[in-house]
């Protein structure tokens, strides 16, 4: 294991993460073990939004990938870049229906993670992707906690997801 420094109050809200985090956490280990994919986890401070993320990890924003959930006759997952946003317009075409974000209680009916843990690799739900993430070759979305995120090839992001790519963001 590789070390990280926290001060006493951070590494006690690191802990309250993980406490609250670890079965999510455990979950996407074991889902990435069972399809032999190279990985590596990336630990670091809380992250409320993208930006925090970016900052606590050194991750450019455009490789952090989002896992929202939206919600229509049955609920969608879109992996989305960090550095813009699902157009609900184009998402309402793609699957023709209307949708709206989903709130926090819907995403951990449908998911099991809390909003900012979300992870896409073991989800029942269909799950779609902005195509745009596999012009890069690594990216970074959360492994179940707003306090772990994986490292990840974009391709095999897109497989062991099951996403589907579609062109839905704001750019």
């Amino acid at each position: 294991m590789k070390a990280f420094r926290q001060s006493p109050v951070e590494l006690e809200e690191f802990i309250d993460f993980m406490e609250e985090d670890i079965g999510n956490v455990e979950r996407v280990i074991g889902e990435l073990m069972l399809e032999d994919v190279d990985v590596e986890f990336i630990v670091h401070a809380k992250a409320e939004t993208v930006a925090e993320s970016a900052e606590n990890t050194e991750v450019e924003e455009s490789h952090i990938i989002k896992t929202l959930i939206f919600m229509s006759e049955e609920p969608v997952a879109v992996l989305c870049p960090g550095d813009t946003s699902v157009s609900e317009d184009k998402l309402e075409e793609i699957i023709g229906e209307e949708v709206r974000m989903a709130n926090p209680d819907e995403v951990e009916e449908a998911t099991g993670y809390t909003i900012g843990g979300v992870s896409p690799f073991d989800l029942d739900i269909k799950v779609l992707m902005e195509e745009s993430i596999l012009d890069e070759n690594e990216v970074k979305p959360a492994a179940g906690s707003r306090v772990v995120g994986v490292s990840i090839d974009s391709e095999a992001l897109k497989e062991i997801s099951g996403a589907e790519p579609v062109d839905v963001s704001r750019k």
